[in-house]
């Protein structure tokens, strides 16, 4: 079987392979020349990109040194979760958060659960066909759907531990303690629907995916759309507190108002901003190839 080498060159470091006729690798790295210099550190075994073959890793392939890194869906601009920011137009818009805190935030809740239910069977379906892409999907099967509904109260269920999370940071209670748990529901769905769906529960890796998740040991984060997503929201509904203690008797500053505004914002620009990180780190990769 003939074989020929191939020089893959990043920066500094440089590696030497060999290839066979059928494209197998047969040898990995001969020599790594020098050390990274560039401030981002980049190291083409934690690239979203597989610099052998030319092609993206497949799902269920790690992309980092190790076998225990969590798996991410291909850069999309369909892992963008668009209807959050269209979903926060229409609460703003209509007035009923402003003029009704506790009925806004409830009618508000409906529409997220549509929305992004429909937005989570879709990333469900995505990486099931990302994980074996030899297979063609015809859509979710029965117990797909059975699956979804389960992850949906599931979902609700992680609102507990977001709520008390909040009251030790100082969220009001007593009359305000049932608009506290409205916004912990929001925050809860946003954040975890999406990767329940995504990351199963009863796949072979789920205990070590969700470790990972759960204690912020995600790598290559910033690839990860949906997990750069809820991190977003978390982010975004912290830093949202902070216009409420501001002397401008605005009617937007009623709690929670400005967290449920930054918690929307937040999921919307992680998953936004990690799709652009993603291409901009894929096209630096190729001009330097």
């Amino acid at each position: 079987m003939a074989k020929t080498a191939k020089r893959v060159s990043f920066y500094n470091s440089s590696k030497i392979v060999e290839i066979t006729s059928d494209d197998e690798v047969i040898s990995s790295t001969m020599a790594t020349i020098g050390t990274l210099q560039d401030s981002d550190n980049f190291d083409p075994d934690t690239m979203p990109i597989d610099l052998t073959r030319g092609g993206k890793p497949k799902w269920n392939q790690s992309v980092t040194k190790g076998n225990d890194a969590v798996p991410y869906l291909e850069t999309s601009l369909a892992n963008v979760p668009w209807h959050l920011p269209l979903l926060l137009y229409t609460i703003m818009a209509d007035g009923s958060i402003m003029n009704d805190t506790r009925y806004g935030l409830q009618q508000a809740f409906y529409g997220l659960i549509v929305l992004h239910l429909i937005y989570s069977v879709m990333i469900q379906e995505k990486a099931k066909i990302e994980s074996n892409p030899v297979i063609k999907s015809s859509g979710p099967t029965h117990w797909e759907f059975l699956y979804t509904s389960t992850t949906l109260p599931i979902s609700i269920l992680l609102s507990l531990p977001i709520y008390f999370t909040f009251v030790l940071l100082g969220a009001p209670v007593g009359p305000l303690n049932a608009l506290t748990f409205y916004l912990a529901c929001h925050v809860s769905v946003i954040a975890f629907f999406p990767l329940l769906n995504c990351y199963k529960l009863n796949g072979k890796r789920a205990k070590n995916n969700w470790w990972k998740i759960l204690t912020f040991q995600v790598d290559s984060w910033k690839f990860n759309q949906l997990y750069c997503s809820s991190l977003g929201a978390l982010l975004g509904c912290w830093l949202g507190v902070s216009p409420i203690p501001l002397d401008w008797d605005r009617d937007w500053q009623e709690w929670p108002i400005t967290l449920i505004f930054g918690a929307y914002t937040g999921g919307f620009l992680g998953g936004l901003l990690s799709y652009f990180y993603g291409k901009w780190a894929q096209t630096k990769i190729v001009s330097k190839k």
